[in-house]
């Protein structure tokens, strides 16, 4: 993956981007927020040309006054329709929004901060699970706007949560304690299991039942299940990604230590995965895009759990990505809030218009230059 040498992402947000979302139903449609309460909405094959040609891409509409009170921690699109999208915030909310009107809908107050929230990307329920510094795991119903469901999951709070792709009622969740659960909603224990060892364990046999069962020695910041459903990647505030099989939950399938440049703690909070749909003819070929370890994207093989590449543009530690499958583009923000836009260097090529007018800059830029030397 490279830079975009032929579109970018104006600069909006006046402060850090938490997180970013890319509709599904056309894949035309982002919204982003962050840290100054607002939420911007873009139509990505709306834009405006440059100097240099570069198609710029701009805001198509803006939250006329602050969505949430603190910092919006999530944004997520109804899965099957465009026209809704939700946020969540440290002000304890999550909101359901109107795409077209950007007016609220419904609010649930969840009366703890809340880090992240996910819907099913089946489109089979309305339910959106909520990861926030309480106990329990809620489950809000669009279709009443009251809580469906409260499960109690982590002792000391959670960060990241996921619906399986292939089960309609089945979601993992992570914890600050490490832990790292899969649940299904339907059955009276809806706890299934924990992924790992028990921590004070030499023996990682399904039936070793000593101690508390962790996946990660920190905090779980984000978790994202393969397009297939049939295993989960996780995260942790050290950098430890571990990619896990389903059936097969006591051990990590693949591990890799991401590099977390000293000093940054973007991985100390939550963070946002994207997930490459199978390209270049191998089906089963996907990679995931983690932020956090300083000011870089890491790119991963899933399969075998190895770092191919580091993606550097971003003055600041990133903090989330988001993939658009129509157009194999990768899209990042973080601390510097700016969006950046990302795609293989084969899908993109210069057109004789924009090579002149890239042509033209330098050289006017390179005479502006010279005359400062020769003065």
């Amino acid at each position: 993956m490279a830079l975009s040498e032929t579109k970018r992402v104006a600069h909006a947000h006046s402060s850090s981007i938490h997180s970013t979302a890319i509709e599904s139903t056309e894949s035309r449609f982002m919204v982003s927020a962050g840290d100054d309460f607002s939420i911007k909405l873009y139509d990505l094959n709306s834009f405006e040309t440059t100097a240099t040609c570069t198609r710029k891409i701009s805001p198509s509409a803006s939250s006329a006054t602050p969505a949430h009170n603190r910092r919006i921690s999530c944004v997520e699109w109804y899965p099957v329709d465009n026209g809704m999208f939700t946020t969540s915030s440290l002000d304890h909310t999550l909101k359901v929004w109107d795409s077209g009107s950007l007016a609220e809908a419904c609010v649930f107050d969840l009366e703890s901060r809340v880090f992240c929230h996910r819907m099913s990307p089946t489109g089979a329920h309305a339910l959106i699970a909520v990861a926030d510094e309480s106990a329990y795991m809620r489950l809000c119903d669009l279709r009443t706007g009251s809580f469906a469901q409260s499960l109690l999951a982590h002792h000391s709070g959670s960060m990241a949560v996921a619906w399986s792709p292939a089960q309609s009622f089945a979601l993992v969740s992570g914890g600050n304690d490490g832990v790292l659960s899969l649940w299904d909603i339907r059955r009276a224990d809806s706890h299934l299991y924990s992924f790992g060892c028990p921590d004070n364990a030499n023996d990682c046999s399904p039936h070793t039942n000593e101690g508390p069962v962790v996946a990660h020695k920190g905090s779980v910041s984000s978790v994202l299940f393969a397009g297939d459903g049939s295993r989960v990647a996780s995260i942790d505030s050290s950098g430890s990604l571990h990619v896990w099989d389903i059936e097969c939950p006591q051990a990590p399938m693949a591990s890799c230590q991401l590099s977390v440049a000293k000093g940054c703690n973007a991985l100390a909070g939550p963070t946002q995965m994207a997930l490459s749909s199978a390209t270049g003819g191998r089906p089963n070929y996907e990679v995931l895009f983690c932020p956090g370890s300083g000011r870089s994207i890491a790119a991963v093989d899933m399969a075998a759990g190895q770092q191919i590449a580091s993606l550097e543009s971003h003055f600041a530690p990133t903090l989330c990505a988001a993939w658009r499958p129509s157009h194999l583009e990768l899209y990042s923000s973080g601390m510097d809030g700016e969006i950046h836009i990302w795609c293989p260097p084969a899908a993109e090529e210069l057109s004789e218009q924009q090579r002149r007018a890239r042509e033209d800059t330098w050289s006017d830029s390179g005479e502006e230059n010279n005359s400062i030397v020769d003065t």
